[in-house]
């Protein structure tokens, strides 16, 4: 059964909760922060099982949307990544409907009553909701005891899983884009980051924009200031406050330049300078409009550029 809830009725978080995976997440909210975690998530199965699903529903919050799969006899183990989905069986490419899929793969489960092997849910239907974020569902197939689906995404952005009990659900939320303007203005925070150790830097291409991400060290954010040089040159100073206990520090775990390929984005050059202090020069093909956003679990500071 395929369900699109109105807003009103989307499924809160009152129920008693069996397992959170990923993000901290509140049982008491109705409505939660956007998710921001972007690496894959696995967990095990709960309840007496078998775990077969039943439902399908999907509705939009105020700054993400949700996917809910309804199981009776427990929750299944499942595994949530960004990748291609494939038919359970045959392996068959999965198209959906966005610029990014979401695979999520459910085992053991099924989509059928294993006594008597009546479906318990149409998996030939597609449901599109076209919501901001959340563009498309379907399913890969109910295999030996695997049941497969994909979210078709606007764009790779952050999700969170969890699962709930009373009824059984395993819940996907993906967050909607976020709403922080670009432009050229210098921008800069103070955070109580004791020292500042970035320990990678990725890239990656979106819808409109490049995005060059720094995965720090620790829970703190970072104190930093992000700002034009000159053409499409972006300097980001990062700064360790220091404490009682430790000495202000800052360096980066990997080669002092980088370069990359992507549209906007042509390559960074990390300097330390010394007494918590570390330049992270970045080049652009031209002077566009960029933002600076500060993410935790884990902590990252992502620089986006638009096209």
């Amino acid at each position: 059964m395929w369900i699109t809830l109105r807003r009103a009725a989307v499924v809160t978080l009152t129920t008693a909760v069996v397992a959170f995976i990923g993000v901290g997440v509140s049982a008491a909210a109705t409505d939660l922060p956007a998710p921001t975690r972007t690496a894959p998530v696995t967990a095990g199965s709960t309840g007496p099982g078998p775990a077969t699903l039943v439902g399908v529903r999907v509705g939009r919050h105020d700054s993400y949307d949700r996917t809910v799969f309804d199981f009776t006899g427990g929750t299944p183990g499942y595994s949530v990544e960004y990748a291609p989905l494939y038919t359970e069986g045959r392996g068959d490419l999965v198209h959906l409907e966005g610029a990014a899929t979401l695979a999520i793969h459910f085992h053991p489960a099924y989509a059928h009553d294993i006594n008597t092997g009546a479906p318990t849910i149409d998996i030939h239907q597609v449901l599109t909701p076209r919501y901001p974020t959340l563009r498309q569902v379907k399913f890969g197939g109910d295999f030996e005891g695997y049941v497969s689906a994909g979210l078709g995404v606007a764009d790779r952005v952050g999700f969170r899983v969890f699962t709930l009990a009373n009824p059984y659900r395993v819940v996907v939320d993906v967050a909607h884009q976020p709403t922080q303007p670009f432009g050229t203005a210098t921008v800069s925070r103070d955070g109580p980051a004791a020292e500042v150790l970035v320990n990678g830097v990725r890239a990656g291409s979106h819808p409109g924009y490049d995005r060059l991400v720094f995965d720090l060290a620790g829970a703190d954010l970072p104190t930093f200031r992000a700002r034009y040089l000159s053409g499409g040159t972006i300097e980001i100073l990062f700064t360790g406050k220091g404490s009682a206990t430790v000495s202000p520090h800052a360096s980066f775990a990997g080669p002092a330049t980088i370069s990359y390929g992507l549209p906007e984005l042509r390559g960074v050059t990390f300097h330390v300078i010394g007494a918590g202090m570390m330049t992270a020069t970045v080049s652009t093909s031209a002077r566009h409009g960029f933002r600076v956003l500060l993410l935790t679990a884990p902590t990252r500071l992502a620089l986006d550029i638009s096209y």
